[in-house]
């Protein structure tokens, strides 16, 4: 998968665009397991995110799709290794999420109501901050003294961080 070569390529891409956009979200997708992927190989790989510390990381494990060229291939990682590596994987990204998150704590954001909630009395709706998409990243859960509607756009203060999610109080205009 070319890991070692892109590696100086990611890193000055990476600064180039946090420099230019502040409060800039990043997300990647790696796979663990590729065919003939080393224990060096994967060690690699969790160096650099960890150096990088990507926002949003999504991870899988390998698996063959026939006609393609890695379905050839010889070194063929055992699931069980995969399944490690993917947990390692996720486990060092739960503590880079929260770090990030707690970075946001006391920060002012825009919120995307994405629904309302009736039977929570701590809670008034669920939503996204500009750096959480839709189905594959944490979400927002909002404390508001008025109702919240879904679509509604709000100004809130983040005020809680957890390891992907994170909890906002609605400023009432």
């Amino acid at each position: 998968m070319r890991r070692p070569e892109r590696q100086k390529t990611i890193r000055e891409r990476v600064g180039w665009l946090r420099e230019a956009i502040p409060g800039l979200t990043l997300r990647t997708t790696v796979i663990v397991g590729f065919p003939g992927e080393t224990d060096d190989d994967f060690r690699a790989m969790l160096d650099l995110l960890e150096e990088i510390s990507f926002e949003r990381v999504g991870a899988f494990t390998y698996s063959v799709e026939e006609g393609t060229r890695a379905a050839e291939m010889d070194g063929r990682v055992p699931d069980d290794v995969m399944e490690e590596r993917l947990e390692e994987v996720m486990e060092l990204q739960r503590g880079i999420s929260f770090d990030r998150n707690l970075e946001l704590v006391g920060s002012m954001t825009t919120v995307l109501v994405d629904q309302r909630v009736d039977d929570d009395p701590d809670f008034a709706g669920v939503g996204r901050t500009v750096g959480q998409a839709v189905d594959v990243d944490g979400v927002t859960h909002l404390r508001s003294g008025s109702p919240l509607s879904p679509g509604d756009m709000i100004e809130a203060r983040i005020v809680e961080a957890m390891d992907y999610d994170l909890v906002a109080e609605v400023v009432e205009g």
